[in-house]
């Protein structure tokens, strides 16, 4: 271990063991010395312990709001410290946001707020910490007891102006929510300037992002505005002024302003007459759009609209710029499964390159599995995974010898035992392709397929639960697959005959379960794997084909002497597209 490691590792000890102390200093209702905190906050930044960073922060914001800084200075910290707690995943950090966050709720008057966020902060645990908790409790205990009567709350802090909080709290509230669960943007933008149009009170808002590719401002949302999306150059007009300069305007008379451009009024018709416009900033403070509030319903914007629009700016930067990460994380996330779902299809169509009379196969058997992972009712992610193992069931395949793998006829037990090798080696290749976790479950969903309930098939002979779900439904799939196709040397088996043997393998060969949902799986969506490599259309019998189910069309192929009209259409319809007549 080097020194500057050592020495970087001593001062997080030391530097946390005071913001502890501060934090115990702050539950005894003491005022912390701020300037040791501010000279932590920078060391703490220095060594990128962003922990730290958001402890220091939230001990300041409480320190601060003791002694006399406004609400929103106070959230706007303590949002930045909240960011930067659950992005650095510290459980102390993060419990000592949200009590921190209690008090000055509790300070608020927000007594049934404050008492839930400081029940939640005894809920992240720190078992390294113990006497945290001891602190928290204690403290939570002395608010109980000074609100014996719940109807008369404590008295607030003088300097916190009495008309200014409740649209203010609900603005705030409802865009820190908005932080936690909306990812896109035009939502985020549409909730924001919603937000800042009731709590200031104004006739329009407007949010812009900041395009730096383009050097563009641009907005899909202008509350008041009949548009789709307004896109300008980042330099032009009052909001490319503020986003260049990071000044707030706030203009008593629009067209007094130089930067006001008054011909958007004229096109419009409409009379703009005072504008509050601010940028918006990041965590950075790197200004990444820009509000623009028109026309206040009464009077002028004050400081107390610009103090709220700072600190929404504050949640609002974060989120927008959250939001947007997000969207090009998407986009990625999408072009890599493009790109992996190309990958697949390349390896699924290797199979048929190399074995002519089984073409489609993979294609079909992968159809079928998931017709039965709908009727499992499987989540979207467990079917994915043994979709792709279905597709690459045959991979092994590639190693099989041809004279064998396209032999016409039946093969001898030697040849038998080669080509049983597929499924060993289709965990082979399967297993040394790394692209996610999840893949090695394909690989051993794909080589468990010629596994047998009862324990009699390969390669590993595993029997029961010990197959893996997508083994035990791609056998399904596999086998109905491989009776029902035609092939050059045989005829495709008689449905009657297909379904016996399904039906006959249950617990044997298969599992029930998996037997009995395949079984329930409409006589529409049968055919149409069936006939997916060849032109013919359903649709014209697709009412009649979805009323019945497979067991429906096995019952009455075995019950030919209780056959009305409709079920002798059902059994020359289907036979009509399954012989592809």
């Amino acid at each position: 271990m080097t020194n500057s490691v050592k020495n970087s590792e001593n001062t997080y000890a030391e530097i946390k063991d005071v913001l502890i102390n501060s934090f115990y200093d702050i539950c005894a209702k003491k005022l912390i010395h701020e300037q040791t905190i501010n000279k932590i906050h920078k060391t703490a930044i220095a060594i990128k312990a962003f922990d730290l960073v958001s402890i220091a922060m939230s001990c300041l914001a409480i320190n601060r709001y003791r002694q006399g800084a406004r609400y929103y200075q106070t959230l706007n910290l303590l949002n930045d410290a909240k960011y930067l707690a659950n992005s650095s995943n510290s459980l102390l950090a993060q419990k000592i946001n949200v009590f921190v966050s209690g008090l000055v709720e509790y300070y608020e008057k927000n007594i049934n707020v404050a008492m839930n966020l400081i029940k939640a902060s005894l809920y992240i645990k720190v078992p390294e910490i113990k006497k945290i908790d001891e602190a928290i409790l204690t403290y939570k205990q002395k608010i109980e007891n000074e609100n014996t009567d719940k109807s008369i709350p404590p008295t607030p802090p003088s300097f916190i102006p009495n008309e200014i909080k409740d649209d203010a709290l609900l603005a705030l509230l409802q865009v820190g929510r908005t932080i936690a669960v909306e990812t896109n943007i035009d939502n985020l933008l549409e909730i924001i300037a919603q937000q800042i149009q009731q709590a200031l009170e104004a006739d329009r808002c407007t949010v812009f992002l900041l395009d730096d590719e383009h050097k563009e401002l641009w907005s899909k949302v202008a509350l008041g505005l009949e548009t789709q999306e307004i896109r300008f150059a980042s330099n032009k007009g009052l909001a490319g002024h503020v986003a260049m300069t990071g000044e707030t305007v706030n203009i008593k008379n629009a067209y007094e302003s130089e930067y006001f451009n008054k011909e958007i009024d004229l096109e419009t018709g409409y009379k703009t007459k005072n504008i509050l416009c601010m940028p918006i900033r990041n965590l950075s403070h790197q200004i990444v759009g820009v509000f623009q509030v028109l026309n206040k319903f009464k009077g002028d914007f004050t400081q107390k609209d610009e103090d709220l629009l700072i600190a929404i700016g504050s949640s609002a930067g974060i989120a927008l710029e959250n939001a947007n990460l997000f969207s090009k994380q998407k986009k990625l996330i999408e072009e890599q499964k493009k790109l992996f779902s190309s990958f697949i299809d390349t390896l699924a169509a290797s199979i048929d390159a190399r074995d002519k009379i089984t073409s489609g196969h993979s294609k079909r058997v992968t159809m079928y599995t998931e017709l039965i992972c709908d009727k499992c009712k499987m989540s979207e992610d467990e079917k994915e995974i043994i979709k792709n193992a279905s597709l690459l069931h045959d991979i092994g395949k590639i190693g099989i010898k041809d004279s064998i793998l396209q032999k016409e006829g039946k093969l001898t037990p030697e040849e038998y035992e080669h080509i049983k090798e597929h499924a060993r080696l289709t965990h082979n290749i399967l297993g040394k392709v790394y692209i996610s976790k999840n893949f090695r479950d394909v690989a051993e969903i794909a080589s468990s397929h010629h596994e047998k309930f009862d324990g009699t098939g390969y390669y590993k002979g595993l029997k029961g639960d010990e197959i893996p779900l997508g083994g035990r439904i791609i056998a399904v799939s596999d086998v109905f697959d491989a009776i029902t196709s035609k092939r050059h040397y045989r005829d495709k088996m008689k449905i009657q005959d297909a379904l016996k043997i399904i039906i006959d393998g249950k617990n044997k060969h298969f599992d029930e379960n998996i037997v009995n949902a395949f079984m329930n799986i409409s006589v529409y969506d049968i055919l149409k794997v069936i006939t997916s490599d060849t032109n013919l259309d359903l649709k014209k019998d697709e009412i009649l084909l979805k009323e019945f189910n497979l067991n429906d069309l096995y019952a009455i192929l075995n019950n030919e002497s209780n056959i009305n009209k409709q079920k002798t259409r059902l059994i020359e319809t289907f036979n009509k597209y399954y012989y592809n007549r």
